[in-house]
């Protein structure tokens, strides 16, 4: 797998996560200060997540940060 699979991947499994929890992408761009539109480029694997914006969505979500690499 290359990187480019590995990013779409993992923002398809930071999607699921979300849903699960019931949020829109919306609400978790406003409760962690980012902007709806980087959400979503980073769930269609357009951009890799920063480490920072990680730990705000696993603190956000209250799961591990290792819980966004089981996929």
């Amino acid at each position: 797998m290359d990187f480019d699979e590995y990013r779409q991947q993992l923002g398809h499994h930071i999607q699921e996560i979300r849903k699960s929890k019931g949020l829109t992408q919306e609400q978790v761009a406003e409760l962690i200060g980012m902007d709806r539109v980087s959400i979503g480029y980073m769930e269609q694997g357009r951009r890799a997540p920063k480490l920072s914006t990680l730990f705000e969505l696993a603190r956000l979500y209250d799961i591990d940060m290792d819980e966004f690499f089981r996929f």
